[in-house]
């Protein structure tokens, strides 16, 4: 199997914009009533639960010593858009509606060799 097969595999999925809503509760008057965020889809969910599970199973990927295997630069920016998300709501959907999620996945196929139909 391949290294990357369990997060490549979403390219498809993620490759398109659109992948959450942001969400605004108002009062009755109109005012905003706490911070906006994100709901996003399940595939996005599904993804980020891969790539939690992938640094929780290979953590030499999130290395950032010269001597990291090939591959892990991109594990440790996907983990760090994660994190970002945790602070500030929103840069995750950002980075999937603009393109950056599915290009950092298919640098991830292309170190694995598989050629993709997207």
């Amino acid at each position: 199997m391949a290294n990357f097969a369990s997060l490549t595999k979403f390219i498809p999925s993620l490759d398109m914009e659109d992948l959450g809503e942001w969400i605004t509760e108002l009062d009755s008057q109109g005012r905003l009533v706490g911070n906006p965020y994100v709901e996003y889809w399940d595939v996005v969910h599904r993804f980020c639960n891969a790539l939690l599970d992938f640094c929780d199973d290979r953590p030499e990927y999130l290395s950032r010593e010269a001597d990291a295997p090939e591959g892990s630069g991109v594990i440790v920016a996907l983990r760090n858009a994660l994190e970002r998300e945790e602070r500030c709501p929103g840069v995750l959907l950002g980075y999937l509606n603009n393109g950056t999620v599915a290009e950092w996945l298919r640098q991830l196929r292309e170190i694995d060799g598989e050629k993709g139909d997207d």
